[in-house]
């Protein structure tokens, strides 16, 4: 197999970490499958006259899990996760949340 010619964040190594642990699916199984969903995607809004500009303004609702995976507190992982490493996530994650999971600048503010 051949490397990869990029690094992956920590915040995106663990993110796949945790889904790997949630899902008991391999990495490698995760990532084919979001390749999977964002080629879908990328196709989908090209056919819908929506092409897809690379600077993340166009949003990815379809990676999203759906609703009802979250509704349990059981299946929360955060609950494990210590205060101190709570506090060093960023304070503008959701406002760039593609930046800091698919690697895309960040947008104006």
């Amino acid at each position: 197999m051949e490397a990869t010619p990029f690094e992956l964040t920590p915040a995106q190594k663990d993110l796949l970490e945790s889904l790997a642990h949630e899902t008991g699916k391999a990495i490698l199984a995760l990532l084919d499958e979001a390749l999977e969903e964002l080629k879908a995607h990328v196709r989908q809004h090209a056919v819908n006259g929506e092409p897809h500009s690379g600077d993340g303004a166009t949003r990815c609702h379809r990676l999203t899990r759906p609703r009802s995976q979250y509704g349990s507190s059981s299946s929360r992982p955060s609950r494990d996760v210590p205060d101190e490493e709570l506090e060093r996530l960023p304070v503008d994650g959701a406002a760039q949340h593609d930046h800091y999971i698919y690697g895309l600048p960040k947008r104006p503010a």
